[in-house]
C-alpha cells in the first residue's frame, strides 16, 4: 500500500521509519521574502515480490501559482559513528531527547534529484523529498490550494492536497551577526587545488555564497594560516592570503589576495569580516604558521617555535597590522571588521592574553576584538570588548554591561542545550533563535562551517564517510555543509533549520516593532514555556505554533 503525507521541515526522518511516526501538516504560512520548506514522505509497505525492481523513481508535480518557485531535493543520510560521547545506556539517563543513541545512518544531506530530477521509492524505506517554496513580493497575500502529485513513468500514483498561506508582510533584514568559521584549506585539500589559485578562489566564493544565503553574514579571512585545531608542532595546509617578502631583514607585504578575498565577500553579500587569530589556540603562547620569501627562499619564519610576545614576532605583527588595517579601512566599513587574538583562552592564560593585547592595542584601536572565551574576567579586565561565551555559561555574562552580546557553541554543551548534532532534534537547534532574542544577544559563532580535517588537522576527513572529524567530535559538529559537485557547497537540513532560527529572530523583531520586547517574549513563552539557554523545545509542532502566534499578533496590529 502506498502512503504519502507532508511533514514539517523540522523533522528528521530516518530511513527505517514510516510516515506514521510523524505528524502531518496540511498548510504552511510563508513570508513573501523568506524561503519556506516542507518534506514529502512517500512510503510503500509492500514486500518485494522478486518480479519488479525494488526501486521506482518518482517525479513531483506542483500546481500553480508556485510551480516556478519551488526547489526539490532528496534528504540523504550519512554515517554517524559517534551520536554522543557517552554510551547509549549512560546517555539515556542524562538526556532522553537524543533522537538516536547508536551508530547508523542519519538524515542530513540535501541532494539534488538524480535520474532527471526523480526521487527514489524503495519498498519499506523512507526517503524524504525536500520541497522549498520561494515566494516573491509580487505574489498576492492569501490562501492558495496547492496539489502535489507524485508520478512514476508518467502515471500519477498519489496526490496530496496542501494549502499555502502567503502572509501580507515581509520580514525585516537580518541584523543578527553570524559566523561559522570558514576553512579555505579544507576546500583546497578536498578539491585538490592550489590554495588561492583562480579555481580555489572560485570554490571559496561558491561556499561563501551558500553561507550568506543561509544567514551566515560574517566570514573569517585567513590573512595568516588559521592556528586552529592544529597539533602542537604540527601544521595545517598553508592558506595565507598576505604575501610576505623579507629582504635584508625588512618586511614587505602584498595584499593583492586580501583585496581579492574582500571582493568575493562583497559579491556574495557578506556584511562582516573577521580576521583570523593572531596567536595560537588554547593559550595564545605562540605564533601562527607564517610563510615568507626570505632573500629569495620561500620558508616558514614563525610558528610553534615562536614566542607570541617575543620582540621579533611583535615587531613583525605590528608592521603587518599597521598596513593591513589601512587596507581594511579602505575596502570595508571599519565598524564591520573584527579581529581575533586567540581562541578559547582560560583563566590560566589571562596574563599571556593580556600581554598580547597590550602589544597590539594601539594598532587595533577602533577595530573590534572578538574571541570565544568563557571566563568573564577577560571582559572585566578590559582585554576583550566582545567576549563570546559558550551557551552553558552565557548567564555569567548577562549582568555585565557588554555593548555587543554574542554566544557560541561547539562540541559542547552536549546535553539539553541547543546544538546542531546529527542525533539531536532540529527544534532543539531552532530554539537558539528564541534564546538569543529573549536575552538580546546580537551575534552567534560556531567553529565549523566546513571543517573536513581530523582533531589536530594532521589528516583530511571525507565528510560523506565520516561526520565525526575522524572519530573526534559528535557527528555533525565539525561541518554544516558538504563539498558538492563542481566546487559548490551542498546544504544540510541542519543548515536550513539554523537559517529558520535566524529568520525567527527577524519575525520576533517585526512583532516587537508593534508591541514590545517584553510582550513578544511573554507571547512566545505562553506557547513554549520559559525560555533560557538550559532548556530547548524538542517538537516541531510547538515551533510552528509559536510562529503562528507571532504571525497572528502582527496581523492584528496591521489590521488596526
Amino acid at each position: 500500500m502506498l502512503r504519502a503525507k507532508i511533514v514539517s521541515s523540522l523533522e528528521k526522518c530516518f530511513v527505517d521509519q514510516t510516515p506514521d511516526d510523524f505528524g502531518e501538516i496540511k498548510a504552511l504560512s510563508v513570508y513573501k521574502n523568506v524561503l519556506a520548506s516542507v518534506q514529502i514522505l512517500v512510503y510503500d509497505d509492500a514486500e518485494y515480490s522478486g518480479s519488479d525492481w525494488p526501486c521506482r523513481w518518482l517525479s513531483v508535480k506542483v500546481t500553480e501559482p508556485f510551480v516556478d518557485s519551488i526547489r526539490l531535493r532528496s534528504v540523504e543520510s550519512v554515517p554517524n559513528y559517534m551520536p554522543a560521547y557517552e554510551t547509549p545506556k549512560k546517555l539515556a539517563g542524562i538526556d532522553p531527547h537524543f533522537l538516536r543513541v547508536t551508530p547508523g545512518l542519519y538524515p542530513d544531506i540535501l541532494a539534488e534529484g538524480t535520474h532527471s530530477d526523480k526521487f527514489p521509492l524503495i519498498n519499506q524505506q523512507l526517503h524524504p523529498i525536500w520541497l522549498d517554496f520561494t515566494p516573491n513580493e509580487q505574489i498576492s497575500a492569501g490562501e492558495y490550494e496547492v496539489n502535489i502529485a507524485l508520478e512514476c513513468e508518467g502515471k500519477e500514483l498519489i496526490s496530496i492536497p496542501f494549502k499555502i498561506r502567503v502572509l501580507p508582510f515581509c520580514l525585516p533584514s537580518q541584523q543578527t551577526r553570524v559566523t561559522n568559521w570558514f576553512y579555505a584549506d579544507c576546500l583546497a585539500d578536498y578539491y585538490e587545488v592550489e590554495p588561492f589559485s583562480d579555481r580555489h578562489f572560485e570554490i571559496c566564493e561558491n561556499f561563501i555564497k551558500t553561507a550568506v544565503d543561509n544567514g551566515i553574514n560574517m566570514i573569517m579571512m585567513p590573512v595568516l594560516t588559521p592556528p586552529l585545531d592544529t597539533a602542537v608542532g604540527g601544521e595545517r595546509t598553508t592558506t595565507q592570503l598576505v604575501k610576505i617578502t623579507v629582504n635584508n631583514g625588512e618586511y614587505s607585504f602584498d595584499f593583492t589576495n586580501v583585496c581579492r578575498w574582500l571582493d568575493i565577500c562583497k559579491r556574495a553579500g557578506v556584511k562582516y569580516i573577521e580576521v583570523n587569530h593572531l596567536f595560537t589556540q588554547w593559550g595564545a603562547y605562540h605564533a601562527p604558521k607564517v610563510m615568507a620569501t626570505v632573500d629569495g627562499e620561500y620558508k616558514k619564519i614563525f610558528g610553534w617555535q615562536t614566542d607570541a610576545s617575543g620582540e621579533e614576532y611583535v615587531a613583525f605583527l605590528r608592521k603587518l597590522l599597521k598596513e593591513l588595517t589601512e587596507v581594511l579601512a579602505n575596502n570595508w566599513e571599519k565598524e564591520n571588521v573584527y579581529f581575533h587574538l586567540s581562541d578559547e583562552p582560560t583563566d590560566e592564560h589571562l596574563q599571556q592574553y593580556k600581554q598580547n593585547k597590550k602589544n597590539l592595542a594601539d594598532i587595533l584601536e577602533g577595530f573590534k576584538i572578538i574571541d570565544a572565551l568563557s571566563h568573564v574576567q577577560f571582559y572585566k579586565d578590559g582585554l576583550c570588548e566582545i567576549p563570546i561565551p559558550c551557551s552553558n555559561v552565557v548567564h555569567d555574562f548577562l549582568n555585565e554591561d557588554i555593548k555587543e552580546r554574542w554566544v557560541y557553541y561547539c562540541c559542547f554543551p552536549t546535553h539539553k542545550y541547543s546544538n546542531r548534532f546529527l542525533a539531536t532534534s532540529l527544534p532543539r537547534l531552532v530554539s537558539l533563535g528564541m534564546q538569543m532574542y529573549k536575552f538580546k544577544i546580537e551575534g552567534f559563532l560556531q567553529w565549523g562551517y566546513n571543517f573536513y580535517n581530523n582533531r589536530f588537522s594532521d589528516d583530511f576527513v571525507n565528510p560523506y564517510l565520516n561526520m565525526t572529524a575522524g572519530y573526534w567530535g559528535i557527528g555533525g559538529d565539525a561541518a554544516i555543509v558538504y563539498p558538492g559537485r563542481h566546487g559548490k557547497a551542498t546544504e544540510s537540513i541542519r543548515l536550513l533549520a539554523f537559517k529558520s532560527a535566524m529568520d525567527d529572530i527577524r519575525l520576533m523583531k517585526l512583532c516587537e516593532s508593534y508591541y514590545s520586547h517584553e510582550r513578544v517574549v511573554e507571547e512566545i513563552e505562553s506557547v513554549t514555556g520559559t525560555i533560557d539557554f538550559d532548556h530547548c523545545t524538542e517538537d516541531s509542532a510547538t515551533i510552528i505554533k509559536m510562529r503562528e502566534r507571532l504571525n497572528e499578533l502582527i496581523l492584528n496590529a496591521i489590521d488596526k
